[in-house]
């Protein structure tokens, strides 16, 4: 089971708010914090139709390329658990026409201090904390 967390994104552009599940991808990686959210989430959030400062880019992914628009620094992310929530953090927005879920780059996972101890299990911890935690389901949304 790869390793998921429940999250709250907000839209930096109107406040709207919504919680899903993201999946943490240490090969989506970024020199930027950048989140990958599916079309029908990025409705929600009222990010699509893309803004008017929303870059189309080509994307290496590992299907080959694709184009999303990048909606610089446009959303805070937080991670919620039970007994903890992370710090939050502003992000750039993907948007994807193809993925079905939101997925987390490299950089994000690090500065939400998250660590990743058993990918295959779904176990992982924050920085820092001896308690070992589980994986949450995933496509909530």
């Amino acid at each position: 089971m790869p390793v998921r967390v429940k999250v709250k994104i907000e839209s930096m552009r109107n406040n709207k708010e919504l919680v899903t599940v993201a999946l943490l991808n240490t090969g989506f990686t970024s020199n930027e914090l950048d989140i990958l959210i599916p079309k029908n989430i990025a409705k929600e959030l009222n990010l699509w139709p893309p803004p008017d400062d929303a870059i189309l880019e080509v994307l290496d992914t590992a299907g080959g390329e694709v184009l999303s628009y990048l909606i610089p620094n446009s959303v805070k992310l937080t991670v919620l658990e039970n007994d903890r929530v992370s710090k939050t953090i502003i992000c750039n927005t993907i948007v994807s026409l193809h993925e079905k879920e939101v997925l987390l780059s490299d950089a994000v996972i690090e500065e939400l201090e998250i660590e990743i101890l058993s990918p295959w299990r779904g176990f992982w911890r924050f920085r820092g904390e001896g308690k070992i935690r589980e994986s949450v389901g995933g496509l909530e949304r």
